[in-house]
């Protein structure tokens, strides 16, 4: 069984700023330890496959840096979008490349930005779901237990149990549900049957692209439209890739395909959707502080300080707080309101202050 890794690696940087920036975002940050969240994935990855069966798809603003992140990679596997057209567009694209030099592979597919414990349970997971998209050719997403009625997560409602791989059960799936408003998402956890969807998939390259014909067939003539492009393994032009219609794959594929599979996951999952995650990734001071940089506090608690070496932030009497510094920028905010950092991306926008975006 031939496994090829797909990481999706784009973003805006939105949810992380200043340190996140549309040349910067979470991805290629030191969010949950010392280490960029892609290089973490890409050694999370790297026991389901070796680095010529890595793939990389990102966008023509990051691609630098994320071949800076991921040198054991071939540059022909960094796959740089010149626009973003959503994880669609983007799988699309790697499959139509792997289908050129691995037409059986398995693709594993997934995003660069989430922190999965312990790898070693993550590994199995994978290598199970990839051994149920060989033998059945269902497209397989992994569904995450969900610990309280969450309202920012897609869900999966499961059916029945289809299989068993690797100790690993295997479901049908019934529906892909919405972000639920509280109320609904509570309701989904009393049902039971219901998970997170993480956004990561697993399924043979031949299956996909039969489903892409099948749901997104502008998808398919785009892909034929650039087949010279991926013949020689060369970069999309704009403008054909421009063609492609911005929809997940969620939406454009597995909510319209009838051979979809969920296999529950066993290991721990954090998306690390804002600041707030370093609450629970990183360790805590005796006031319940998380530092990084030079930190000097009085009577300073529960806080998110995120500073540099060559800076000390100082804090007097607060408490519950968001603080980053950067060389041009500094964000000062409530936890209670991390969610809420993206406005402030979009406000500068609308101001055109760019050069802080």
């Amino acid at each position: 069984m031939s496994i090829h890794v797909v990481i999706l690696a784009g973003g805006a940087g939105t949810r992380f700023w200043p340190a996140g920036r549309h040349d910067r975002p979470k991805q290629l940050l030191p969010i949950a330890s010392e280490h960029s969240m892609l290089r973490e994935t890409l050694e999370r990855c790297a026991p389901l496959a070796p680095a010529e069966r890595t793939w990389i798809v990102t966008n023509d603003r990051q691609a630098t840096d994320t071949q800076a992140e991921a040198p054991e990679l071939p540059a022909a596997q960094i796959l740089a979008e010149p626009h973003m057209r959503n994880t669609a567009a983007a799988i699309a694209l790697a499959a139509a490349r792997i289908a050129r030099v691995d037409s059986d592979a398995i693709m594993v597919v997934l995003p660069a930005d989430h922190v999965i414990r312990p790898p070693e349970l993550f590994a199995r997971t994978f290598e199970a779901a990839a051994q149920r998209a060989r033998d059945a050719g269902t497209l397989i997403t992994i569904g995450i237990e969900p610990s309280g009625p969450a309202t920012g997560y897609g869900y999966i409602e499961s059916g029945e149990r289809v299989a068993e791989v690797e100790g690993f059960e295997v479901r049908s799936v019934k529906s892909f549900k919405e972000k639920p408003d509280a109320r609904t998402a509570a309701d989904f956890l009393a049902a039971g049957g219901y998970f997170w969807n993480a956004g990561t998939f697993v399924w043979s390259v031949a299956a996909f692209l039969d489903a892409l014909g099948e749901h997104l067939p502008g998808h398919q003539k785009v892909l034929d439209a650039m087949a010279p492009e991926l013949d020689a393994g060369s970069a999309p032009s704009a403008e054909l890739y421009a063609r492609f219609e911005n929809v997940p794959v969620d939406i454009g594929i597995m909510e319209r395909a009838s051979n979809v599979e969920v296999i529950p996951a066993a290991f721990d999952w954090d998306d690390v959707g804002s600041w707030l995650a370093l609450d629970r990734l990183r360790p805590r001071d005796g006031n319940g502080n998380v530092v990084t940089g030079e930190h000097v506090g009085i009577d300073t608690r529960d806080c998110i300080v995120i500073g540099r070496s060559d800076h000390v932030i100082s804090t007097v009497e607060v408490a519950d707080l968001i603080i980053v510094s950067t060389p041009d920028a500094t964000l000062v905010c409530s936890k209670n309101r991390a969610e809420d950092v993206k406005k402030i991306v979009a406000e500068l926008k609308a101001k055109g202050r760019d050069t802080y975006l």
